[in-house]
């Protein structure tokens, strides 16, 4: 985790001394260790939804129209996209700043329910004024949850005690313990047939913004957003426990107590994961049910990859995520899909931020065809095109088949062409790589395509099910495209001889 970490240049310390705020956001925006992220960000979410899709087409069903409600549902519900972000972007923070010292806070679920029972209690039992109550209730949360989190700090620093195995058990005993407090045998039971407490007073509950879900958790959470880019980037306690991230035998040559900066820095990622229980606990609920938290502390893992561990990175991905929840709910009720596919896209998105050498591949590469198209337009257009074609193949490959399954009668023809449709969507693959890095070997995986989409066309319609259009089509295309590119290769030998 420490390679991805976008520890600051010296040219970027200069930076921060001499310019003024706007300055140095300008030129963070600028620098290329920061583009490299968005690229990086952004080229994993692409590859997410890309094998989603394909996943969508064997399960039957339709991808586009599946991206299409996606994408409605969160743009029209942004409140709820801002809602369910709020506390993602707060776990997520606490996941980062333990990343950025480090250590890998497993257990931020725990460390939020701890932090959302702490504040339920106070929201119930003590009646303050209504600005001081969820001021207070606030706090005791955080405090709640940096002292759950405290204690695998102090193993870790001392024992050694490895952080992932302690936060990880101490995160189930907080949810077993939460949901005995608000049971049935529990002190805190409000004596209904659901394990909760009772209902908080109003003065404790934080004011909606706009909207009917949006609350004032969601100004906490930018608020934290800042304050986090602040202690990591702008103080020395962020310096020193960057450098114990980095190399811990260097911290300690340098003078720094590295266990206590171990200690500090799960103290205040346990505080961050309570205080994101602890708004969405007094913002959304009005009083604490027994696990009432869909996962968002370990979601909070996935957005703190997401976003390479920095605040900003944070705060974007858990709008992503929090887009993906919004709007898979209506990609369920208007496409037919599944809500469950929006967790398979958040997995889907670890895995290749986590698999570098696919993103390095990718940004390799762009930054080749970036030279060659500056050089030789003519030449880039072509081949760009026919990678994407291969894409197009792929689903259009795996589409076909079954479509043909569906209604063809299964003879041994049809089936012929099914399989031979399966074989040109995986070759399809090959395309998509050989054009987009150059190889010349492309043109001829270009031909075998035209050559099996033709063969599936021709095979469906000795099997009796008629004239398969988009397979001819296809066949065309691939035909063309393999032609451009023996044009092409002519051109560049017969330039290469002149000069």
């Amino acid at each position: 985790m420490n390679e991805m970490d976008d520890a600051p240049t010296p040219d970027e310390e200069v930076m921060v001394v001499e310019g003024g705020i706007f300055d140095q956001l300008l030129a963070k925006i600028k620098s290329q260790g920061f583009r490299n992220q968005v690229f990086w960000s952004l080229g994993s979410i692409l590859l997410a939804l890309v094998v989603a899709a394909v996943i969508m087409l064997m399960g039957g069903y339709n991808p586009g129209a599946a991206f299409m409600w996606l994408a409605v549902g969160a743009i029209s519900q942004m409140d709820q996209v801002l809602w369910y972000a709020s506390p993602l972007i707060l776990a997520g923070l606490s996941v980062a700043l333990a990343f950025r010292c480090g250590l890998f806070n497993i257990g931020a679920e725990g460390q939020l329910y701890i932090g959302a029972m702490a504040t339920a209690l106070v929201a119930y039992l003590y009646s303050f004024p209504i600005l001081l109550h969820p001021l207070l209730s606030l706090t005791v949360g955080v405090l709640a949850g940096a002292g759950w989190a405290f204690v695998p700090g102090l193993l870790k620093a001392y024992r050694g005690a490895h952080e992932v195995v302690t936060t990880m058990m101490l995160s189930y005993a907080a949810i077993l313990f939460t949901s005995w407090l608000v049971g049935p045998n529990g002190p805190f039971w409000d004596g209904s047939m659901v394990p909760q407490t009772p209902r908080f007073y109003d003065s404790a509950l934080l004011p909606l913004l706009f909207g009917d879900y949006i609350h004032f958790g969601f100004i906490i959470a930018l608020l934290a957003v800042f304050g986090v880019d602040y202690l990591i980037n702008r103080t020395v306690l962020g310096y020193e426990l960057r450098a114990v991230g980095h190399n811990i035998d260097a911290a300690e040559y340098a003078g720094i107590d590295s266990k206590k900066k171990v200690v500090t820095a799960l103290a205040i990622s346990g505080g961050l994961s309570g205080l994101a229980g602890s708004t969405e606990i007094i913002g959304t609920y009005d009083r604490f049910i027994a696990n009432w938290s869909a996962g968002i502390g370990w979601d909070g893992i996935t957005v703190a990859v997401l976003g390479n561990n920095n605040p900003w990175g944070v705060l974007a991905g858990g709008i992503f995520f929090g887009a993906l929840k919004a709007g898979g709910n209506t990609m369920q009720t208007l496409a037919n899909v599944p809500v469950e596919m929006v967790k398979v896209i958040q997995g889907l998105v670890v895995l290749f931020v986590a698999a570098p050498r696919i993103i390095s591949w990718l940004m390799k590469h762009a930054q080749e065809n970036k030279e060659e198209a500056v050089i030789r337009p003519v030449n880039t257009l072509p081949r760009f095109l026919a990678a994407f074609f291969g894409l197009a193949s792929v689903f259009l490959g795996l589409g076909t088949a079954r479509t043909v399954l569906l209604t063809a009668t299964p003879t041994f023809w049809v089936m012929v062409a099914v399989v031979v449709l399966l074989l040109v969507a995986v070759t399809s693959v090959l395309v998509f790589i050989t054009e987009y890095s150059r190889d010349p070997r492309g043109s001829t995986i270009l031909l075998i395509i035209a050559v099996g989409w033709l063969e599936a066309a021709i095979a469906f319609f000795v099997g009796g099910g008629g004239i398969e259009l988009t397979s001819i089509i296809m066949a065309f295309i691939a035909f063309a495209f393999w032609l451009s590119m023996q044009l092409l290769r002519r051109n560049v030998i017969k330039e290469g001889a002149e000069q």
